[in-house]
């Protein structure tokens, strides 16, 4: 069976366990222990050196990056999420890396800055914060855009696309982050949300953790 190795309040690890959701792969779920340094451990660094989750383990073979493990369990289950057409690979992930890149990396800003440095007694970066908003007003619009031309994505069939940004969005209300003026893009969550792959990880960001 694979293992997926996870932490709740990982945006990169929520996005794998939706995927392997979403392909219907069957998997064991282990929770590698942030907060106590359970991923610098000789134990945990034999399977991803990188000290990092999600790691995905499949036999005697290791995956530890995010998107390589999605694309890697949408091909093993021969899922349609990720097409077999060139073409639709590249469409496919032109919106992993947008997510990725324009709206996971200022949301991790934010999510870093008023939920992991308090826990951690570290300093908060106000400017960091205002900076991630200010990244993600810039860079949201052309996600609403697209969603008031087609239901999903890439059109209208459910992508990796889709689960990549549906994760990285995930933490908007515990970040007190205001979706109000993407109305597609609002439309767009609440409606995946609901969905099984979704649901079966949680019912919310923190929800694991009693947030």
């Amino acid at each position: 069976m694979l293992k997926l190795y996870i932490h709740p309040f990982s945006v990169p690890a929520l996005t794998t366990e939706m995927t392997a959701h979403a392909v219907g792969a069957k998997f064991e779920r282990i929770i590698v222990d942030l907060q106590n340094g359970e991923q610098r451990s000789e134990s945990y660094q034999a399977i991803n050196p990188k000290g990092k989750v999600p790691a995905l383990v499949d036999g005697d073979h290791v995956i530890c990056e995010s998107l390589t493990i999605q694309r890697y369990l949408a091909r093993k289950l021969g899922s349609d999420l990720f097409p077999e057409d060139i073409l639709g690979q590249a469409r496919v992930e032109e919106w992993m890396d947008y997510a990725v890149q324009h709206v996971r990396a200022p949301m991790s800003r934010i999510q870093f800055n008023k939920i992991v440095a308090p826990m951690l007694g570290q300093p908060v970066d106000e400017n960091s914060i205002k900076v991630g908003e200010h990244l993600l007003a810039q860079n949201l619009p052309p996600i609403d855009k697209q969603l008031s031309q087609s239901e999903f994505l890439t059109g209208n069939t459910l992508s990796l696309a889709d689960i990549t940004l549906l994760a990285a969005l995930d933490p908007v209300e515990l970040l007190q982050f205001d979706l109000k003026e993407f109305p597609y893009l609002t439309r767009w969550r609440q409606a995946l949300r609901e969905r099984d792959f979704y649901q079966n990880v949680h019912t919310h960001f923190g929800a694991e953790l009693g947030l």
